[in-house]
Formats: C-alpha cells, sequence, structure tokens
C-alpha cells in the first residue's frame, strides 16, 4: 500500500488561485480608478489658466498628467503637481516676511 503524505505548509491549489485572482481585481480596480480620474482630468481642459491657477495647478501640468499611459493614475500627478505650487508658494511668502524690517 502507498500512502501520500501531505505537506500542510506548502499552499494548495486553491489558495494559489484566490491570490492570483485577488491580484487580477485590485489590478482591474486601480486600472478602472485611473480611468475614471482620468475622464474628470479631462474636463479640467476647459479651464482658462487662472482657474487652473486658482487650483494650485497650470495648463502644462495637466498636459503632464494626461500625457501618463491609461493605466496610471493621472491625478498623483496633478496632486504632486499642486504640492510643489504650494510648497514653493510657502517658501516664497517666507522669504518676503523674512526680509521685512523690524
Amino acid at each position: 500500500m502507498n500512502s501520500v503524505t501531505v505537506n500542510s505548509k506548502s499552499p494548495s491549489h486553491v489558495s494559489i488561485f484566490r491570490a492570483a485572482l485577488q491580484a487580477v481585481v485590485t489590478k482591474v480596480a486601480a486600472i478602472s480608478m485611473a480611468i475614471k480620474n482620468r475622464r474628470e482630468i479631462n474636463q479640467l481642459a476647459n479651464f482658462d489658466a487662472a482657474m487652473l491657477r486658482d487650483l494650485g495647478i497650470t495648463p502644462t501640468d495637466l498636459d503632464g498628467a494626461l500625457a501618463q499611459p491609461f493605466w496610471h493614475d493621472p491625478s498623483a500627478h496633478l496632486v504632486e503637481a499642486q504640492m510643489d505650487w504650494r510648497r514653493a508658494n510657502k517658501a516664497a511668502k517666507h522669504d518676503n516676511f523674512v526680509g521685512l524690517p523690524r
């Protein structure tokens, strides 16, 4: 009589399939969110430069975000551009304040 021993520490085929399926679902969800955000960012293209500046971005930032591959979320590019704008604006205000006479 032959006996088969099963190593309980090795992953089963079901758990491997479940992990692979979860990875695919996660990636599809991320791509879906990127496409949704891209559609919303496309609407910003109708704004003029002053309106974009009020949001802390420039038309160049917008073009750079939309130039990303479709599976990348362009909103991440815009958030980084806006954070750069805020840092530069804060530094400029600080520099102007430091230069004031006491």
